[in-house]
């Protein structure tokens, strides 16, 4: 009797039984049966030695010697293309090839100043180490928005007023305002055909925050349906697909700026958040567009701000004179940003004169700010946070209150200083010394990263500190003359910004 029949055994042969083997512990050099923790141990020596890791070596070795490779015979060489008009190109978006991490830094500043405005970083220019008091109009052309009546018994009024009028003197005029009108609206009809919402003016010249020279940014809304508030996951508002989009439409506005006469050096940078700068060419101003889904929601804080800090004005157009002059202002410059500057200055305010029961003049607080700034703090290693005001460092971080040490506000302080951190352990002392504020809006950025002259920056307050107090201990009101205190500190000149001005001025009927 036959147990099985022939297919049978055929499938059997076919399929056989899958046996699962398995190692004897005893096989194993790196399990111990009767100690658990000789085994972590094993394994943890075992997998140190399969560990590779790059080193990065801040001094070349002893003995090693490279030989100087041409530019022109290096692999990524590529020759340069034939130059062409500036005003009449519009450059394609600057893709990186270093790493994916880096790369999405390198991105991100490149979309917050995509281009360096020469007219705004050269109209206010340094006049070398002294002061003339016989050019008033190019030296301190503030000194005749003052009226007799601004006459003062004493070098710290006087200084007061001197702020309150270089405010007045910067401050754009009506028929500069009626010109950036103008051209506000000559850029809304030249867009409404290719743009799918009404753009948005945003930026100094929104909140009240501009100079006669500001540039002029533009929102432009773009619907992200994914994204609507029903959802309760919503996708990245910068992923590839919507990069794209914006891309394209801003493209498109760079052409049609191209057809014309009146828009020139026509750039697209950024590629995570791309941005489109325009020259407008009969007034010199410079243009920015932004796409997104709404305005930044910076602009409200700093609109309250200003609402709650009435010399913030006074004071952000003080600071912004004396940094412009030593051309340290702007990320051009690797410099300081506008909205940086206001919040080391909102941070001054609620960390000093909250606590002074008196209030102070508009001189008094600028040398505050300047002495707190220049001489009391150290901002190479420590972060400045606005919302909660104060400063914050690596003891800091690690050191939080129970139930505050998860909080988000915590978190964005111990990134940000992990960050500066890394960067010396790397030997990248410019980004690990570089100045670090906390976004009140976005916990984990930081507002400060473009400036990475910090330690001149410090510098540049005590200096102008300690001129303004040598000025107003020497100052007096002899005979009625009264020599200009501020303009010892800011040593600038302004013609320039006075040449700027009058070609603004005169181009209002003609835009």
């Amino acid at each position: 009797m036959r147990l099985s029949s022939p297919r049978c055994s055929r499938i059997s042969f076919q399929s056989p039984r899958k046996i699962r083997v398995t190692t004897s512990p005893t096989q194993n050099p790196d399990v111990f049966a009767n100690s658990l923790q000789k085994t972590l141990d094993a394994h943890r020596t075992s997998n140190r030695a399969r560990l590779i890791r790059k080193v990065y070596p801040r001094t070349p070795p002893a003995g090693l010697w490279r030989p100087e490779i041409p530019l022109e015979s290096r692999p990524q060489h590529q020759p340069a293309p034939p130059s062409a008009p500036a005003e009449n190109v519009v450059e394609p978006v600057v893709e990186e090839t270093s790493g994916r991490r880096r790369r999405g830094f390198q991105n991100r500043d490149a979309a917050i100043e995509p281009n360096p405005n020469p007219h705004e970083n050269a109209l206010i220019r340094s006049s070398g180490s002294t002061f003339n008091n016989d050019d008033d109009a190019r030296n301190a052309p503030w000194l005749r928005y003052m009226s007799a009546s601004d006459a003062a018994d004493n070098a710290t009024t006087f200084l007061n007023r001197e702020i309150l009028a270089l405010e007045r003197y910067l401050t754009p005029t009506s028929q500069e305002q009626a010109c950036i009108d103008q051209l506000s609206a000559q850029v809304f009809s030249l867009l409404n055909p290719i743009v799918p919402h009404q753009p948005q003016l945003i930026g100094s010249r929104k909140i009240g925050l501009a100079l006669a020279y500001s540039d002029l940014n533009f929102f432009l809304p773009f619907d992200d349906l994914p994204r609507s508030p029903d959802r309760l996951r919503k996708p990245s508002p910068t992923r590839p697909q919507i990069q794209d989009a914006h891309l394209d439409l801003l493209r498109r506005i760079g052409i049609l700026f191209k057809k014309g006469a009146s828009f020139g050096n026509i750039q697209l940078s950024g590629k995570r958040r791309p941005v489109l700068a325009a020259r407008h060419l009969p007034t010199g101003l410079l243009l920015r567009f932004h796409c997104g889904e709404s305005t930044p929601e910076i602009m409200k804080y700093m609109r309250n701000y200003m609402n709650q800090y009435p010399a913030l004005h006074s004071l952000y157009i003080a600071t912004r004179a004396l940094l412009e002059a030593r051309g340290i202002f702007g990320p051009a410059h690797s410099g300081i940003r506008s909205d940086a500057l206001v919040m080391l200055l909102v941070a001054f305010f609620k960390l000093k004169l909250d606590r002074i029961p008196a209030p102070l003049n508009v001189a008094d607080q600028f040398l505050g700010f300047l002495r707190f700034y220049g001489t009391e703090v150290e901002l190479q290693s420590l972060g400045v946070s606005v919302e909660p005001p104060g400063l914050f460092g690596t003891e800091k971080t690690l050191k939080a209150d129970k139930g505050y040490a998860e909080s988000p506000i915590r978190r964005g302080q111990r990134s940000l200083i992990n960050a500066k951190r890394t960067a010396v352990s790397r030997g990248n002392m410019p980004a690990g010394q570089r100045l670090c504020i906390q976004d009140p809006t976005h916990h984990m950025n930081d507002l400060g990263r473009s400036c990475i002259r910090t330690a001149e920056l410090q510098n540049i307050f005590s200096t102008a500190y300690q001129q303004l107090c040598d000025a107003t201990r020497s100052w007096n009101n002899a005979e009625g003359t009264q020599s200009s205190i501020l303009g010892i500190a800011l040593r600038a000149d302004f013609d320039p910004l006075n040449t700027f001005r009058e070609r603004l001025a005169s181009n209002n009927q003609r835009i």
